[in-house]
């Protein structure tokens, strides 16, 4: 079975230029990335796809392990129904500051936090390991 790359080029695609494709691994990987960057109710047909990180991005009364709580349990209850490729799923969030200096642009300089996401599980049709691993900076927390 073919895998598409995302992002898909849909110019190309108008052109009759083939698609790119991906791997096993790396399909799961980009589904996953879609699960964490989307927002609850942004797929019409699934309004429980998504994490809670975008509910809980201005949230100024969250603390941050509350956030980091409430992220991993949004993220496991999607990864687990929407994802049935993967099985014996075990999912971290951390958030951690940033480096002001390292977010200074243009003279400003931002506050921000860097949210870590791993998620480790095993092929169910292969039961190789797999691992994938990501940081998101995401809005300014008071906590």
């Amino acid at each position: 079975m073919k895998y598409i790359k995302l992002p898909i080029n849909f110019s190309d695609v108008a052109k009759g230029k083939s698609r790119a494709h991906c791997s096993y691994e790396e399909s799961i990987a980009q589904y996953l990335m879609m699960m964490i960057t989307s927002r609850y109710g942004e797929v019409v047909s699934r309004v429980d796809f998504g994490s809670a990180i975008w509910e809980l991005e201005f949230n100024q009364t969250v603390k941050v392990h509350q956030w980091e709580e409430k992220v991993q349990k949004s993220l496991q209850d999607t990864v687990t129904k929407y994802e049935d490729r993967l099985t014996d799923l075990r999912i971290d969030v951390a958030l951690a500051e940033v480096d002001p200096h390292l977010s200074d642009l243009d003279g400003r300089s931002e506050v921000r936090k860097q949210a870590s996401i791993s998620i480790e599980g095993k092929i169910k049709h292969s039961g190789t390991k797999f691992m994938f691993n990501t940081q998101l900076l995401v809005s300014p927390l008071s906590q």
